[in-house]
């Protein structure tokens, strides 16, 4: 079977999987006053580094004197709206307003791990095609490149997220021997 398929599977399991843990979620959802402000300022950090990325996107365009390919752009927006993602989620993380109160972190630590394994494959596996193909034309490295910019920024996102949570909940349970 074709590793898209696989993943393509894999990615509907973790939607329907997500849809059902958020309609269940929304009855217990509860964040304390701290929490919702270090979640406004990771809001406002997430929003700043998107800002940001696309302007000097925007700069680069308009200075190379040549408009960037649409895969190669498509590549670079996933890019921007991942990092601002990672940028949220990393403060809030560290700063304990990600999950509301009484939420158990076991279940994004798995999602994250899933996806960034599932991405990690899809990453090799267009490498892999790479190195055994030959000779392409500009349209294919393009849409090569675009393709993994984007695996490659999902596989470091969910990873990073993995880690930071372990990282966190490793130090919050070493605090708690102690």
């Amino acid at each position: 079977m074709n590793e898209s398929i696989i993943l393509l599977l894999f990615y509907a399991l973790i939607v329907i999987v997500l849809a059902f843990l958020i309609k269940r979620r929304h009855k217990t959802e509860h964040y304390d006053e701290l929490q919702l402000k270090n979640r406004a300022e990771a809001y406002k950090r997430a929003f700043f580094t998107i800002i940001v990325l696309l302007c000097g996107i925007i700069i680069y365009d308009t200075c190379s004197g040549n408009t960037l390919p649409p895969f190669v752009l498509s590549g670079l927006l996933i890019i921007v709206v991942m990092t601002g993602f990672l940028v949220f989620a990393v403060y809030s993380i560290w700063h304990d307003a990600f999950f509301y109160l009484g939420q158990s972190w076991k279940a994004y630590f798995g999602v994250c791990i899933g996806v960034g394994l599932a991405q990690l494959i899809e990453l090799i596996s267009v490498i892999s095609r790479i190195l055994k193909g030959g000779e392409h034309e500009e349209n294919f490295w393009n849409l090569v490149l675009s393709k993994v910019s984007a695996s490659a920024m999902m596989t470091i996102t969910f990873i990073t997220l993995a880690v930071v949570i372990g990282i966190k909940q490793y130090r919050e349970n070493k605090i708690c021997e102690d």
